[in-house]
């Protein structure tokens, strides 16, 4: 079995597959909304030059996370 890692753990350019999330309430309902669901695929695009946020495409849409929000995300790396 694979092994979860954060979302804000991926490189620039690295795919994933979201396995699940450990945020609550609204926030949790808006990331859903926005696609981040178990077994939707991501990749990380961009990252801010501070580093934070990064920019993930995900349904089609590019939505640019916080790393704390990020951190909440579990995910399996593809490539």
């Amino acid at each position: 079995m694979e092994q979860t890692v954060p979302l804000s753990e991926l490189g620039v350019g690295q795919s994933c597959i979201v396995a699940g999330l450990t945020h609550t309430g609204a926030m949790r309902s808006r990331l859903c909304e926005l696609g981040f669901v178990r077994g939707a695929q991501a990749r990380c695009l961009m990252r801010s030059f501070s580093g934070d946020p990064s920019a993930y495409l995900i349904c089609g849409a590019v939505i640019a996370l916080r790393r704390q929000d990020a951190e909440k995300i579990a995910v399996l790396r593809n490539g």
